[in-house]
């Protein structure tokens, strides 16, 4: 397995790329913020979990996201099939977890939740915060916690599946630390390929070349050509220059009083022994835990120690059993109810809650507070200009569309407003298939290719990238051509005898090996043999034959004293090549090398098994998918 994968890193890193996609998702972007404008009712459907739009459009965006992160340079084939692809995984995993009733505490969904910065006032959590975000995006509290204990346990079910798969043997570390430090020494000869032009004539003939041509012309193009102006927007300048008055600001606080009427709250710890309340068995086991902690507590154990000793850190991740600041309110009755009638640092009895028991430290009581409009004014106003800032600027930005739009162009409304001068740039000619030579821009392919579509003085739509925006006026433009055969003659004849000189001494090279090996096929072309030696893992050929990937991976594939079967063209010269010797690494350097290794083979191993799982189980699953949606996105399933 691990060899397969070695000889496709590509793929792997894509597949890891999706993996990360899949869950860096909070289950809050995943239900969109008020963009449901799409009349689609659903994607898939896996058994009884439905995949909706909203779900489908905002991974999407992710991905996106994270691809324009790295520059645009990630490329991931039929992206819209493989998103799809991960949501119905996720489903499976769901169904398999609810099969196997792995559960999703109110500790776990608290600790989720608390840790959503759009559910925060001042960096804490706040309950009237979280209920009114929720309000806004059309959801209410028991629809948003359902899908976020479905959250955690199809990744509670993902980890089991990696981490019992996932150990790598020493057997097969030393196996992958002797693959990876082998060294290879490799035998090769070079032909010039001028050897094989005898054959081919100096000056074809018409027919010949005007066949090649109609075959090969696309290559002899002329890209189309642009010549633009564009006009930038700077977001953070916006901003610092817009003055939130304090009528927009008492507006707010009106709206949204109960943000600044602060509930009680207590700083807490606990100490939970997780139990099903109705087997009595799993009860009297948890009771039998907690009264344990409980006694060593009172024999002068401190509070953090005993609840990392005893609490499972899938319920209570932080160490010493802190789950931190909450409101009233927010925790389930029963917890809540020990926790708010324990005095400050002191712990509370064992008692019986929903699932299983609890000992709780209260670490620190706040009183309820009710703030002022003048106390608050100066926070709600940097609260607008930042909760509303991408709405303030998409505003701005329609509104300066709206005038260059008027003026019909980016250059008339320089004309009557000089003072947007300092804002413009004009580009001389970029051919289609230049690099945009736009160092503030980041022209996507998308976007670029929207670009050449326009016509001469056409405007583009706004173009966002990150705090900057840019609309772009096409001042002139150049058609793509393909020239006249007379037109690249010249060209067209060095091309043409390339092509058949490169055949032809494929060909040859090609049966000499096979019907006389390496040795015989250079002493034939009176090429002397050279050779080279490299550590398979610092696989570099940089000096003789730039880095060329394809060979380097031919030449790590190939056993000890075999040779490669074709030919390599570099640089006007054919290469042949032959493995000489594979040498075994000594172990001096096994020690140090043990921990990456293990890691590597430990994220092949556990992907590949919840792959594995996710496959056996898509057998088992009945799917149907919403053929309106596979249409619009071009998804074919087989």
């Amino acid at each position: 397995m691990l060899s397969s994968i070695r000889n496709n890193r590509k793929a792997l890193s894509i597949v890891l790329w999706l993996v990360i996609i899949a869950f860096v998702a909070t289950i809050f972007v995943v239900w969109g913020v008020g963009e449901k404008s799409n009349t689609l009712s659903y994607v898939a459907k896996v058994n009884d979990k439905v995949i909706t739009y909203e779900e489908y459009q905002n991974r999407y965006k992710l991905a996106d996201d994270e691809i324009r992160r790295y520059g645009g340079n990630v490329k991931i084939d039929n992206l819209s099939k493989r998103i799809l692809e991960s949501l119905i995984n996720e489903k499976l995993m769901l169904i398999e977890a609810e099969k196997l009733d792995i559960p999703a505490t109110d500790l776990e969904l608290v600790a989720y939740i608390r840790s959503v910065p759009s559910f925060q006032v001042n960096g804490e959590f706040n309950i009237d915060q979280y209920e009114m975000v929720l309000r806004n995006n059309g959801l209410n509290p028991e629809q948003y916690e359902k899908a976020v204990k479905d959250e955690i346990k199809m990744k509670k079910m993902t980890n089991l599946i990696y981490q019992t798969q996932s150990v790598a043997a020493d057997k097969e570390i030393e196996n992958e630390y002797n693959y990876r430090k082998s060294n290879i020494t490799v035998d090769y000869a070079s032909i010039p390929l001028n050897t094989f032009e005898k054959n081919i004539p100096a000056n074809p003939d018409e027919a010949a070349l005007k066949e090649y041509y109609n075959i090969t012309k696309e290559i002899y193009r002329v890209p189309a050509e642009i010549k633009v102006k564009y006009i930038s927007f700077d977001k953070n300048k916006f901003l610092n220059n817009y003055t939130v008055s304090d009528e927009q600001a008492k507006v707010y606080y009106d709206t949204n009083i109960k943000l600044y009427d602060k509930k009680e709250s207590a700083d807490v710890s606990l100490i939970h022994i997780l139990a099903n309340n109705s087997d009595n068995k799993s009860m009297e086991a948890a009771k039998a835990k907690i009264d344990e902690a409980y006694s060593q507590l009172q024999a002068g154990k401190s509070f953090a120690e005993a609840a990392d000793n005893y609490t499972d850190k899938n319920i209570i991740p932080a160490e010493g059993g802190h789950i931190g600041v909450v409101e009233k309110g927010l925790l389930e009755k029963d917890i809540e109810n020990v926790v708010f009638s324990t005095a400050v640092n002191t712990y509370s009895k064992p008692v019986k809650v929903t699932n299983g028991y609890i000992i709780a430290y209260v670490n620190n009581l706040m009183p309820a507070k009710k703030y002022t409009f003048e106390e608050k004014k100066d926070e709600i106003k940097e609260t607008i200009k930042t909760s509303s800032s991408a709405e303030l600027f998409n505003k701005y930005l329609l509104n300066e569309f709206q005038k260059i739009a008027d003026n019909s162009s980016i250059t008339a409304i320089q004309n009557a407003n000089p003072e947007y001068n300092a804002n413009v740039t004009e580009l001389d000619f970029i051919a289609e298939n230049a690099v945009f030579p736009v160092t503030a821009v980041a022209i996507n392919p998308e976007t670029k290719a929207a670009l050449y579509k326009l016509n001469k003085g056409e405007l583009s739509q706004i173009i966002l990238d990150g705090s900057m925006a840019y609309i772009f006026e096409i001042i002139d433009k150049k058609l793509s051509y393909i020239p006249d055969m007379d037109k690249v003659k010249k060209q067209l004849v060095i091309d043409y005898r390339v092509d058949k000189i490169t055949k032809e001494g494929i060909k040859a090279l090609e049966s000499d090996l096979a019907g006389s090996g390496f040795e015989k096929t250079a002493s034939k072309y009176n090429a002397s043999i050279k050779t080279a030696s490299f550590v398979r893992d610092r696989a570099e050929f940089e000096t003789i034959f730039k880095n060329d990937a394809a060979l380097i991976k031919q030449i790590i594939k190939t056993k000890s004293s075999n040779f490669l079967q074709k030919p390599f063209l570099l640089d006007n010269n054919f290469y042949i090549f032959k493995v000489a010797k594979i040498t075994m690494p000594d172990k001096s350097g096994l020690e140090s090398e043990k921990e990456t290794i293990a890691d590597y083979i430990s994220t092949i191993k556990g992907n590949a098994a919840v792959d594995g799982f996710a496959k056996k189980a898509l057998e088992k699953a009945d799917i149907k998918f919403n053929q309106e949606f596979l249409n619009s996105m071009k998804i074919i399933i087989p």
